[in-house]
């Protein structure tokens, strides 16, 4: 019974004794290990603050970043557009003065002119009483011509008639202008229609020769004469082949080597 008494009394100072070590011991590094953890979480704390502080700063800042970057875009477009529009209008201002320069010296040349007419000693009265006095004597210069030209022309046909009747032999000249076609072919009669006429310098008991294919055909002499057409007789001795509608008729030059 003493034995257990005692047993329990040493039990009792063990837990005592633990208690006291507890106390003494371990209270303090419980309490290191509390304030340790918290301000290990009072920095996890500040740290995820700060963490979260830099993710919405680093967020501003790439919003910032891409709103810059499209103020840019549209920056160097209006820049784009400005200088587009600035050499336009350098372009056109040079135009302008280039059509400056040419007024300058269009005025110039203008003033030149009003200069000699001042100096002729003439008014615009006059001046225009001048130039309608030209303007009819050029009319009537322009008659004289056409009537110079008429005479002319009956000149040359009375000179052919006349030579005709005196039966010189001689072949009216022919100008190079009068060529063309055989239209019509009458080869019992050797009786031709041909498409050239006095509108090409035609003229009766002129020559013609016939070539097909840059061959000599035949010669022809032209009976009659009208404006676009003429008729014309194979001459004797003169049909080398048959003449055909289409055969090409031209001048007969004595000087001609055929």
């Amino acid at each position: 019974m003493l034995l257990l008494r005692l047993c329990l009394v040493l039990a009792i100072l063990a837990g005592i004794g633990v208690i006291v070590v507890n106390q003494v011991v371990l209270k303090p590094q419980i309490e290191d290990i509390r304030d340790t953890r918290n301000k290990n979480k009072q920095g996890w704390d500040k740290a995820e603050s700060e963490k979260k502080k830099l993710n919405r700063d680093l967020t501003d800042t790439q919003t910032k970043l891409k709103k810059t970057e499209g103020d840019l875009d549209t920056t160097k477009t209006a820049l784009a557009n400005v200088t587009d529009q600035f050499n336009k209008e350098t372009e056109k201002s040079r135009g302008l003065a280039m059509a400056i320069e040419k007024l300058k010296s269009d005025l110039k040349g203008m003033s030149d002119k009003l200069a000699a007419w001042e100096a002729l000693g003439y008014t615009v009265d006059q001046i225009a009483g001048v130039i309608k006095q030209l303007n009819e004597i050029k009319v009537n210069n322009e008659g004289l011509l056409e009537e110079n030209k008429l005479f002319k022309a009956r000149i040359d046909r009375l000179e052919h008639e006349i030579a005709d009747l005196r039966g010189s032999g001689v072949d009216p000249p022919m100008p190079d202008s009068a060529r063309g076609r055989v239209l019509v072919v009458d080869p019992k009669w050797d009786f031709l229609v041909l498409d050239v006429g006095s509108n090409l310098g035609l003229r009766d008991k002129g020559v013609l020769l016939v070539s097909r294919n840059g061959a000599l055909i035949a010669k022809v002499r032209v009976m009659n004469v009208q404006t676009n057409r003429s008729i014309a007789n194979i001459m004797p001795g003169w049909k080398l082949k048959d003449v055909m509608e289409g055969d090409q008729v031209f001048p007969y030059l004595p000087a001609n080597t055929l």
